[in-house]
């Protein structure tokens, strides 16, 4: 006997009609509401510092959307971030944020803040935060740094992000070390997509 096919409609209804289902939902809710305030909480002195220096915005979550308000990016908020990056006390939403936030060619003028943050921080959102950053910063001038980083296992998958600098450069040995890296359990599946993405490029 065929079984019927429930609709989405239908099955949302069944789901919300099972008080466990219901209770999770809610709990789940409330956890992400609440850290939603304590991170609107967090960054509003952040916030502030980056209005005083000219910056238009209102939110966090102005921060990571691109483009930014009125300019992309704004060149006062690098300063301000790289700061507030390397200050402790921070959670690790904040820090993600932060990170993300310089996912810019202009925030090259931290390498050497981004790279070394990376290198300690060890809670997984801020650290692809900070990958992110650098990917979106580094350029062939930097190109080994950004290669080191990528061979070094430590730092897990979250080096997953910093392929696309390796993908977009043109320096023959970000090549190679796409190559090299083609086996590394964290990396091979997306090094394989890049590889094929850059042979067609060619033809």
């Amino acid at each position: 006997m065929t079984k019927k096919k429930i609709t989405a409609a239908e099955l949302m209804a069944k789901l919300n009609a099972d008080p466990k289902f219901v209770a999770e939902r809610d709990a789940k809710e409330a956890v992400r509401l609440a850290r939603v305030e304590a991170l609107r909480v967090e960054t509003a002195p952040v916030l502030q510092e980056l209005r005083a220096a000219g910056c238009s915005v209102s939110s966090a979550s102005d921060l990571t959307k691109p483009p930014y308000p009125d300019a992309a990016p704004w060149p006062a908020s690098i300063p301000v971030l790289l700061g507030h990056l390397q200050r402790d006390g921070y959670s690790a939403d904040a820090r993600e944020l932060f990170a993300r936030a310089l996912a810019v060619p202009e925030a090259k003028s931290g390498w050497d803040v981004l790279t070394r943050l990376f290198q300690k921080e060890q809670a997984k959102p801020p650290k692809d935060g900070l990958a992110a950053a650098i990917a979106a910063a580094a350029d062939d001038q930097v190109i080994g740094d950004v290669i080191a980083l990528a061979r070094d296992a430590r730092h897990g998958s979250s080096r997953l992000l910093l392929l696309s600098a390796l993908e977009r450069s043109a320096d023959p040995r970000a090549r190679a070390a796409l190559m090299d890296l083609g086996t590394d359990p964290d990396l091979t599946k997306e090094i394989q997509v890049i590889l094929r993405r850059l042979k067609r490029a060619k033809r």
